[in-house]
């Protein structure tokens, strides 16, 4: 029978995906979320209606729905993905509804003043966006942000139902092999703290470094 250890060390080889999986869904997720929040603090009311519903659908729909849909409803269509695959583009379709409304939140929380000055300094909207809004924005984005991906990291865990082999697979294959499925699982949810703790810890340092640099109050 595994220890709590030899459990731990054993699931421990899902990591890689694990990473893998969370690291690529936020990256794209946070690139295609750019835009989204663009439109959802546009003037135009077509493209914030849009950038909206989008966002109402990408996090309203469960995320095994979303795995499920593109997983097995492509392949039904003859668009044949990995699970690892399914598994990034469905993650990153919900990253990008959630860092959308992340993103706007930073976005209107830079004062209107800031603004101001920027138009009567003569800045074009692309360049006061890029100088002065985006890098105080960021200030506020930032603990919000990394918040979101410790949460990615564990919700990633659902990728297992459609095969990926990332920490809660391992975990499940060494409960059906082990009499002590409790254990297994305590040592996988061990796993997952021990790998959010760090991160945690590295938010709360970036949020009043990346201040200092910006010249932003924290």
């Amino acid at each position: 029978m595994t220890g709590f250890l030899g459990a731990m060390q054993t699931i421990a080889g899902g990591l890689g995906t694990t990473f893998v999986l969370t690291v690529s869904s936020f990256i794209i997720g946070g690139v295609l979320a750019f835009p989204l929040a663009m439109a959802r603090v546009a003037k135009n009311p077509f493209p914030r209606r849009l950038s909206g519903a989008y966002i109402s659908i990408a996090r309203g729909i469960p995320p095994i729905a979303w795995l499920f849909v593109i997983f097995f409803g492509l392949g039904q269509l003859g668009l044949k993905l990995n699970s690892l695959t399914a598994a990034i583009v469905g993650l990153s379709i919900i990253s990008a509804g959630y860092l959308a409304e992340i993103y706007r939140s930073g976005l209107l929380a830079v004062p209107a003043g800031q603004r101001e000055a920027s138009t009567a300094l003569g800045l074009s909207s692309s360049i006061a966006l890029r100088k002065v809004i985006v890098p105080q924005a960021i200030v506020t984005v930032l603990p919000i942000a990394i918040a979101f991906f410790i949460g990615l990291l564990k919700d990633s865990a659902v990728a297992s139902v459609i095969g990926v082999q990332d920490v809660t697979a391992f975990a499940l294959s060494l409960s059906r092999r082990e009499a002590d499925s409790f254990g297994v699982f305590l040592a996988a949810g061990a796993l997952y703290l021990i790998i959010s703790i760090p991160i945690a810890v590295f938010g709360r340092w970036l949020g009043p470094w990346t201040a200092r640099r910006v010249g932003v109050a924290s």
